[in-house]
């Protein structure tokens, strides 16, 4: 798989808010044992089966969330095998319906400790939805640590704190065996790299966030492009283009498997924050 992004769709919350089904998509697989499931292609959630449960990357909006559900369940799985929910950032389109997919699955939640604390004292920033969506204030279970993977069944799945679009913002790396022939993929999802964040106009009215994020973004580019992965999973899917696949995958046909994907999705999303600075 080519690396290749696309435009954002045009004013994807409010039309996630307001007519949702506009932008529905059914679930599909992404790698061995990993499937898209948001059910719309603004904000893209994960579910990995670990063979002890599943775990559920972000949880999008609280107007999706009934077509999240609806994805977990045409995959022949329940909300209650989900075990643990992960945040890659606190902004109302990755976890707005976070609450909701807790009362429906009783999984522990986890975010970073620093996006917790951005929530908190800049609600403003993070929370208030804008285009009429209706956010709903949670509280995680668990906080990330960079020396403490997550462990459940046969997945672990490694964080690493990723700053820029928020304080917080955290990136999740997993390895998943493809059982057609035994071999062992990383799989990787940048936690957030919105240029919408990193810029000076941004900078001028956050009471949060300072150029200091942007260049410990721009920091930690070459590390991160320094980590193999063989399968690079975005969180907005125009960011890498997975839908124009969906429903071709099989164990036999990996056809998100490419390892210059990652490396070359990282620099496009630092060409993209530079093109703001000048």
């Amino acid at each position: 798989m080519s690396f290749r992004c696309t435009p954002a769709p045009k004013d994807p919350v409010g039309t996630l808010a307001h007519k949702p089904w506009t932008m529905a998509v059914k679930p599909f697989q992404v790698a061995p044992h990993t499937w898209y499931v948001s059910g719309q292609t603004w904000v893209g959630c994960y579910l990995i089966d670990t063979g002890e449960g599943l775990i559920l990357l972000d949880t999008a909006i609280p107007e999706s969330v009934y077509l999240l559900v609806d994805a977990i369940y045409r995959l022949g799985y329940r909300p209650e095998d989900i075990k643990k929910i992960l945040i890659s950032h606190a902004h109302f389109d990755h976890c707005g319906g976070a609450a909701a997919m807790k009362a429906l699955t009783g999984a522990e939640i986890y975010m970073s400790h620093e996006d917790y604390r951005f929530m908190k004292e800049c609600y403003e920033e993070t929370m208030i939805p804008d285009s009429g969506s209706h956010t709903q204030d949670f509280e995680p279970d668990c906080f990330y640590s960079d020396d403490t993977p997550i462990t459940m069944g046969n997945v672990t799945i490694r964080t690493l704190l990723t700053p820029g679009h928020t304080i917080g913002c955290t990136s999740f790396f997993w390895e998943v065996k493809n059982p057609a022939n035994g071999q062992i993929y990383q799989v990787a999802m940048h936690g957030g790299v919105g240029a919408n964040t990193m810029n000076d106009d941004y900078y001028k009215t956050s009471k949060y966030l300072t150029p200091d994020l942007r260049e410990r973004f721009f920091a930690d580019a070459d590390k991160l492009k320094a980590i193999h992965v063989d399968i690079a999973l975005p969180s907005h899917p125009n960011q890498i283009e997975i839908i124009d696949r969906a429903g071709q995958y099989t164990d036999e046909n990996q056809i998100y498997l490419d390892d210059t994907v990652w490396a070359e999705f990282i620099d496009e999303r630092v060409r993209q924050v530079k093109a703001l600075m000048k």
